[in-house]
């Protein structure tokens, strides 16, 4: 059935039908009025569909906006971490727990820990017991539990090789290791081990002598560094002469004679004159080269790095001095593959200073580390390094036979003697001189020319260096002038320009000298 729609109001529909209507469709009027005449006569147009569009202007009701609610609301920030008990302790009581431990870990265990263990006087301490090798052959001084404090040396004990190698590993990989604060305690290593390895031993000093090595512990004069002492037999020389001590009865004798002389920043000397032995203490005992630092970065080298490198490497004693008769010998490690790969990285990258360095630890570690007893050993590197230079910084010549140079002063005896690569290289430096006779051109020629003859000998003078080790063409940059080849080269290479080449090991970019002496703080005098 069909709705229809009256006009007359007080007959509205009210069946149910109509009833379902939309509300908008009715007009519902209040009781006692009556429409206009107009919109009796007039029908009531169709609306459109949807939601009727409401000018502003024709409301006097102010719109006021709605920020829209999320569907999940935020939740309140949570409440702030109550302290362990651990943490809740006060800061000297983590330090000790910390220094207890030794464990770098702990710092990571959360935020507070690693705040309160975070000062100069933590890693100052680190330091200390990580790179000094204390023996402990005699009781504590009260010098050197000043001198460590607040460890409780009694307790903790001198540490074993194998426990500091590892707090050095864990010291190297942080972040405030740098080479400022290592240098730093130096002079407390060494004036540690003057405690354990002279003075604590029972000796005599004459007073004038004595006051002058307190001077010097102080770093206040350097003027004096070598003295005289009287007493019975040191303990660590007695562990050296072993059987033999009895055998001469040096046990027994109270007037050993000892000499100490000091090389600041670098080594401690004793002698027994009457053990006809020295025995040597670097400054800073390295177990081994970091291994991030003998790789270098993947953009090569800094200048820090460098630094660095050779920091560590003379003042852990790990070069040949050169008016010392003493056989040199180290028990400082070194990973030669990431050693290698520093020097492949140094060629890619053109530093020189790199180079040197890195050849100089692996030659000079690989010759006298403590298990070849003093024995010679025939040396050589990677031959990949010799083709590497000749493919790389060609552009600039005399630097490219100079890093060709530093590798033959390594190990002569490593050069491939068929490599193509090696002998259109020199071919190239030939003919160069040829064209630009310049000085550097025709010095660069007269290396070329030597190494093309050499490589004709090489297969013989590789036979007689590894039967002979000492026969190699250079030992530790050193040129061996008692040999035919040694003197071929300084003929046809050296002369007349270059002297022959010395010990590389004693050089190094990082000078020691006026370390030792505390420089007068200028601020106390404001």
């Amino acid at each position: 059935m069909t709705a229809t729609r009256r006009n007359h109001p007080e007959k509205l529909a009210t069946r149910p039908d109509q009833l379902r209507a939309p509300i908008s469709a009715t007009k519902i009027l209040k009781p006692g009025a009556t429409k206009s005449k107009t919109s009796q006569l007039k029908p009531n147009p169709k609306r459109r569909r949807g939601r009727p569009f409401k000018m502003p202007q024709s409301t006097s009701l102010t719109v006021q906006p709605v920020e829209a609610t999320p569907d999940n609301p935020t939740p309140l920030s949570p409440p702030p971490r109550r302290l362990s008990i651990l943490e809740a302790l006060p800061v000297e009581v983590i330090e000790h727990i910390f220094l207890y431990s030794l464990n770098i870990n702990f710092t990571r265990a959360s935020p507070v820990l690693a705040a309160a263990v975070s000062s100069e006087r933590i890693y100052r301490l680190l330091i200390l017991l990580a790179f000094w090798d204390d023996s402990g052959e005699h009781p504590v001084s009260a010098e050197i539990k000043r001198i460590l404090s607040p460890v409780d040396y009694d307790y903790l004990g001198p540490l074993t090789r194998g426990r500091r190698s590892i707090l050095q590993s864990q010291v190297f990989s942080c972040r405030w290791c740098t080479m400022e604060r290592l240098l730093k305690q130096v002079p407390t290593l060494m004036v540690l081990t003057i405690h354990r390895k002279w003075l604590d031993t029972g000796i005599k000093m004459e007073p004038d002598e004595l006051e002058a090595l307190k001077q010097f512990m102080k770093r206040e004069d350097e003027s004096k560094l070598e003295f005289n002492a009287k007493g019975p037999l040191i303990f660590h020389f007695a562990q050296l002469l072993g059987p033999y001590a009895n055998l001469q009865h040096l046990d027994r004798n109270p007037y050993h004679v000892y000499k100490l002389r000091i090389t600041p920043m670098t080594q401690i000397e004793i002698t027994s004159v009457k053990a006809r032995i020295v025995n040597s203490f670097p400054a800073l005992d390295l177990c081994a080269f970091p291994e991030k630092l003998l790789r270098g970065r993947k953009s090569g080298f800094t200048p820090q790095d460098v630094t660095f490198l050779e920091m560590l490497r003379m003042t852990s004693d790990n070069y040949k001095h050169i008016e010392s008769p003493i056989i040199p010998c180290t028990d400082t490690i070194v990973n030669r593959t990431a050693l290698h790969d520093g020097v492949y990285n140094a060629i890619e990258t053109q530093n020189y200073n790199a180079l040197i360095s890195l050849l100089k630890i692996d030659e000079y570690v690989f010759r006298f580390k403590e298990s070849n007893q003093g024995q010679p050993v025939f040396y050589t590197i990677p031959s990949k390094h010799f083709v590497q230079v000749t493919r790389v910084g060609r552009e600039k010549n005399h630097l490219n036979v100079a890093f060709f140079e530093a590798l033959l002063r390594a190990s002569a005896e490593s050069l491939p003697p068929t490599a193509q690569e090696v002998l259109q290289w020199s071919v190239d430096n030939v003919r160069l001189a040829d064209q630009n006779p310049s000085v550097y051109n025709k010095m660069n020629s007269k290396f070329a020319y030597w190494l093309s003859n050499f490589m004709l000998r090489l297969p013989a003078q590789i036979d007689y260096a590894y039967d002979i080790p000492t026969g190699q063409l250079f030992t530790l940059g050193q040129l061996d002038l008692h040999d035919l080849e040694g003197c071929r080269f300084m003929d046809e290479v050296l002369q007349p320009h270059r002297g022959p080449f010395g010990n590389w090991t004693a050089e190094s970019t990082f000078h020691l000298e006026g370390l030792w002496v505390k420089k007068p703080d200028s601020s106390k005098n404001h």
